[in-house]
């Protein structure tokens, strides 16, 4: 039996998977694998910020409202043209859109509103100094650029970015093939009649919903207890998957069958049982190349070691440099016992109270409903035997 840390350090060396190229369509919330570098200048082009007037600044460097400049006044550029065939000369100017190409011989936009019309003929109100209203080739993004950094998870607005660097596709670590199974007879399938002794396989829901978030659609499996269809069952399943789940069986009873199963499957262990409670039943490994978590039963057990242990190592699988939930120091509404050789976690509920957040325990709720509601998990580690209401206590984030 091993600390909550040193489960932590154990998981941080689990593998990562092999980079591939990936779409920008599908690669939301993955980890780049390598830096990425611009393929090409974004604009392409210098272009018009505004609705106004491609002019030579020099024209109209004294115009003023009493003093307008007169400019001949030809052509129009939008969006999408080409400048090709278009050049302010002196004295002259163009009408250009927003985002239109800068025509040769202009150095700035001369903006609408300073500008009054007659026919072919342009008065300039203000000056437009060189560059003004302009967006010049390559001010945003340049070829050859680092636009994203190894390991940077790509959120919506970095996927923008590699776009408009040119880029298609980008290489990342992928998110991994993970199978979720439950085991034992009393269980089954969500939506099914609860009979006498029945219970839905609410664990099984709990973990493929974590992984979903992570944009992974696991395989779901209900096993009985029978140890040589469950063997026969893991067997098949292990080779086409990275990561295992595994949800009960885990204890010494008779009809805890899991551990029986992994070890007849040749199951390396990394870890087995961990000093925290509830949880403390899980155990690590692997089989092969497939990375195994096996966890407890029992509903807070098995949520607990899926958001400390489990998570984490399907982050690790998929390049994450931040495995585990985020973590802070928080005051607590009510005092909290906890044990000399045992770090304890209490599931919380996160309030706003005089300007700083407060953990406020979940200890009235039925365990189902407490686990619902929370939205973190109050760690009373190893060696702190008390912590006073109002006092200061580390909390995983999980939701929210």
């Amino acid at each position: 039996m091993i600390a909550l840390d040193d489960a932590h350090r154990i998981i941080a060396r689990l593998p990562t998977l092999e980079p591939c190229p990936m779409s920008l369509g599908e690669a939301l919330g993955l980890a780049l694998a390598e830096d990425v570098h611009a393929q090409g200048d974004c604009p392409t082009i210098a272009s018009s910020l505004k609705d106004g007037y491609a002019v030579r600044s020099a024209d109209i460097a004294a115009a003023s409202p009493q003093r307008p400049v007169s400019l001949r006044l030809g052509g129009l550029l939008a969006a999408g043209d080409t400048a090709a065939g278009h050049e302010v000369q002196g004295g002259s100017c163009l009408r250009v859109l927003t985002g239109a190409p800068l025509p040769a011989g202009a150095t700035a936009v001369l903006a609408q509103e300073f500008a009054r019309v007659d026919g072919a003929t342009l008065a300039a109100l203000a000056d437009a100094p060189p560059g003004k209203n302009v967006l010049q080739r390559g001010s945003d993004i340049a070829t050859g650029q680092c636009v994203l950094h190894a390991g940077q998870i790509l959120q919506p607005a970095a996927l923008g970015l590699a776009a408009a660097a040119g880029l298609g596709l980008v290489p990342v670590r992928p998110r991994p093939r993970v199978a979720v199974v439950a085991t034992g007879s009393e269980l089954v399938w969500p939506g099914e009649g609860l009979g006498p002794g029945r219970i839905a396989a609410s664990n099984m829901v709990i973990a493929a919903a974590e992984l979903r978030q992570l944009g992974i659609d696991p395989s779901l499996h209900l096993e009985r207890d029978h140890l040589g269809a469950l063997e026969r069952r893991l067997a098949e399943i292990l080779p086409d998957i990275d990561l295992l789940i595994t949800c009960g069986g885990i204890l010494d009873g008779d009809k805890d069958l899991t551990m029986r199963a992994m070890e007849a499957l040749g199951m390396e262990k990394f870890f087995h049982r961990v000093r925290i409670g509830p949880g403390k039943g899980a155990c690590c490994g692997r089989i092969g190349r497939t990375v195994v978590f096996n966890l407890p039963g029992g509903p807070p057990s098995h949520h607990v070691a899926l958001l400390l242990l489990a998570m984490p190592g399907v982050r690790r699988l998929m390049g994450y440099a931040d495995i585990l939930p985020p973590r802070e120091t928080v005051r607590v509404s009510a005092a909290l016992r906890g044990q000399r050789d045992w770090t304890q976690l209490v599931y919380a509920a996160i309030d706003t109270g005089e300007g700083c957040l407060v953990a406020r325990p979940l200890r009235d709720s039925g365990r189902l409903f407490a686990m619902a509601e929370a939205r973190a998990l109050i760690e009373i580690p190893e060696g702190c035997e008390h912590i006073e209401a109002g006092g200061l206590a580390r909390v995983w984030r999980y939701q929210g």
